[in-house]
């Protein structure tokens, strides 16, 4: 028999959560998400679903001051979801009727019955490596002839500028801060929180990819990824505007920073920038859900 039991305190919420999260993804992680909880804690609500004794399913929620309910540590993170065991996807709306209250639910991934009927809210960006030896075979494979044209013009351009690229020297991980919240005026890196938070994060055993790009001895672009699952996650990056392009040529490193890696794919991340339409990405659906 199925039932559904709140839980309120963190040490018994993560201890759930281990239990049953697939890890598919770095926002799939307990102690990525923990950095980001910790410097604005919110009141908890895990909604466990057992049968009988068996846990099988799991709604990992906070409670937000202003909108109500929402997933755990839910900013910055992406692919949010409940986590229920194979074969139990059924009880997926249950778990969204048993939350206690208002909510909004941002960044929601999923292919079952249920959450591809909620509102769309945005897209996630992907670009699967397989036959993708070098960029060369990226532009082939996704662009046409004048894109491609376009872009080796375009990265020439940066290329007489004498660019030094930098790996993994993290010691620059506040220029990534600095240039991120300087391209995009609405960057949750303007708070000192979040920087923080990142911060802790890179004390974390994952597989770090920190790039940065030096024009006359100044850093000018910077990005911070990871492999996990073997997949590339590109997640801050940063460009000096004055420098037209060089964003661009930024997402060129990291793709074929990935590529050498031979990760599966390239998760360029939630929403266009203003580019990954232009570059032809896979489109992942992301969900909204709202409870009243």
């Amino acid at each position: 028999m199925l039932s559904i039991r709140e839980v309120n305190d963190l040490k018994s919420a993560e201890v759930l959560w281990r239990a049953l999260s697939p890890k598919k993804t770095i926002f799939d992680e307990w102690d990525f998400r923990y950095c980001f909880y910790k410097y604005e804690p919110m009141e908890i609500c895990f909604l466990a679903a057992y049968d009988d004794s068996n846990l099988v399913g799991l709604m990992p929620l906070e409670k937000h001051t202003k909108h109500g309910f929402e997933f755990f540590a839910e900013d910055p993170s992406e692919e949010s979801r409940p986590f229920v065991k194979v074969g139990y996807e059924k009880i997926i709306p249950g778990l969204y009727d048993a939350i206690p209250g208002p909510a909004k639910c941002y960044d929601i991934t999923g292919s079952d019955e249920f959450t591809v009927k909620l509102e769309l809210e945005d897209y996630k960006y992907i670009l699967p490596l397989e036959n993708i030896n070098n960029f060369e075979d990226y532009l082939k494979n996704r662009l046409s002839a004048k894109k491609q044209r376009n872009l080796r013009a375009e990265f020439r351009k940066i290329e007489d500028l004498n660019p030094e690229i930098i790996v993994d020297d993290f010691s620059g991980i506040e220029e990534v801060f600095k240039l991120n919240s300087s391209r995009f005026p609405d960057s949750y890196l303007q708070s000192e929180a979040e920087r923080l938070a990142w911060g802790d994060l890179l004390k974390l055993p994952y597989d770090w990819h920190l790039i940065s790009i030096k024009i006359d001895n100044k850093i000018v672009a910077a990005s911070l990824s990871v492999m996990y699952n073997n997949i590339y996650f590109y997640l801050i990056n940063g460009a000096d505007i004055n420098i037209p392009n060089l964003g661009k040529y930024l997402n060129k490193i990291n793709l074929e920073r990935a590529i050498e890696f031979k990760a599966e794919s390239w998760d360029a991340g939630l929403g266009d920038c203003n580019w990954k339409e232009a570059w032809h990405l896979d489109k992942i659906p992301q969900y909204l859900f709202k409870k009243d």
